[in-house]
């Protein structure tokens, strides 16, 4: 059991990775600035990873 949550989790990430992927380049393709699209992507990861730290760490 403990294995095939590993594996789902992998898989999830994957999944979340080649949809941001997808979601920059057709913004990038779109004209939106890269710097404001760098900065975005920064964020979004922040929020992510704060929770995570947050509760991993008590």
């Amino acid at each position: 059991m403990q294995r095939l949550k590993a594996t789902l989790c992998m898989v999830a990430a994957k999944f979340s990775v080649a949809a941001f992927t997808i979601s920059y380049k057709l913004a990038a393709n779109d004209g939106m600035n890269m710097k404001v699209l760098i900065t975005y992507r920064y964020l979004f990861a922040s929020i992510l990873i704060l929770p995570l730290a947050l509760f991993l760490e008590r």
